[in-house]
C-alpha cells in the first residue's frame, strides 16, 4: 500500500498533475491523466455507455415526435 500511496502522491504533484481530468460518463467518478486534448473518459466502456444513452435518448425522442 506505501508504494500505491507513494504513486499517487507522486501524481498529484507531479508533471502529469494539469493533465488529471475527471471521467464525463454520468455514473463514473474516476479520474484519469488525458493523453489526448479531446479524451473525456476514463475508458472506453465508459465513452460505450455514454454513446449508447445518446443514441437511445436520440432514438426515443425521434420515435415520440413521430407519434405525436
Amino acid at each position: 500500500m506505501a508504494v500505491i500511496a507513494d504513486d499517487a502522491a507522486s501524481l498529484l504533484t507531479g508533471e502529469q498533475a494539469p493533465q488529471l481530468a475527471p471521467c464525463e460518463a454520468d455514473p463514473c467518478q474516476r479520474f484519469f491523466v488525458r493523453t489526448h486534448a479531446r479524451r473525456q473518459w476514463c475508458s472506453t466502456r465508459c465513452g460505450d455507455r455514454v454513446r449508447a444513452a445518446r443514441a437511445y435518448t436520440r432514438k426515443r425522442s425521434l420515435h415520440n415526435a413521430q407519434t405525436v
